[in-house]
């Protein structure tokens, strides 16, 4: 008898945590739907593996971008024209400065490609170029992203001659040097922003030794 009111005991029990698991669950799925309502009504207009491969893409970009701007530099401010360059729908940036015997200067090209209402965001790299002028216009492009949304690069750079505050523009000139960061921008908003951490030229303070931390010439920027 006690063995039988025992099961019984356990039975019910595990129905009763079993609904209120259930409660629980349907709970969470409506205080989800009620505080985030845009994203319910996006995935049901969009099938969810698109989602998936989109913020996949966009990953991708980000940490590409991310692991290129924090690896750029010059051999000098007066470089910069052979070593970056940046418009709203093109970039192009050296790797390497080339100190190394053994290095192997890469540049890497961001485009934005419209076509057809659709904007691509393509990425190719060029080997053993040390200057964005002198690369070949044959190379194989990867595309990272597409969109129905327009998509431009904008930079930050320092306003003024002396370095003033950060400002964001999509057409920095030689003389800001480096920029600061680089963003993706999705219709107005920046999807992607990348910074660029260095702040003096490494090639240039090997040269010139230890002098080379206080003078201009070995700033980036």
């Amino acid at each position: 008898m006690k063995t039988r009111w025992a099961r019984k005991h356990r039975r019910v029990a595990g129905i009763a945590l079993a609904e209120a698991l259930v409660s629980l669950t349907i709970a969470a799925m409506t205080l989800a739907l009620l505080t985030s309502a845009t994203w319910g009504l996006r995935q049901t207009a969009a099938p969810s593996d698109s989602l998936q491969n989109e913020a996949t893409d966009w990953l991708t970009a980000r940490r590409a971008l991310q692991s290129w701007t924090a690896a750029a530099t010059l051999t000098g401010l007066d470089a910069v024209e052979g070593r970056f360059s940046g418009t709203p729908v093109q970039m192009r940036l050296i790797l390497d400065d080339g100190s190394s015997r053994d290095s192997a200067p890469m540049m890497v090209g961001l485009d934005v490609v419209e076509q057809d209402g659709q904007f691509a965001l393509t990425a190719s790299r060029y080997f053993n170029i040390r200057d964005i002028r002198l690369a070949s216009q044959v190379t194989r492009q990867s595309t990272v992203v597409v969109t129905d949304t327009p998509l431009r690069f904008v930079y930050q750079v320092k306003a003024g001659n002396n370095g003033g505050n950060p400002v964001w523009t999509y057409e920095p000139q030689p003389q800001h040097g480096l920029p600061l960061a680089i963003a993706v921008e999705e219709g107005a908003d920046k999807v992607i922003v990348a910074r660029m951490p260095v702040s003096l030229s490494g090639f240039c303070i090997s040269r010139r030794g230890e002098v080379g931390l206080g003078e201009v010439d070995c700033n980036v920027r």
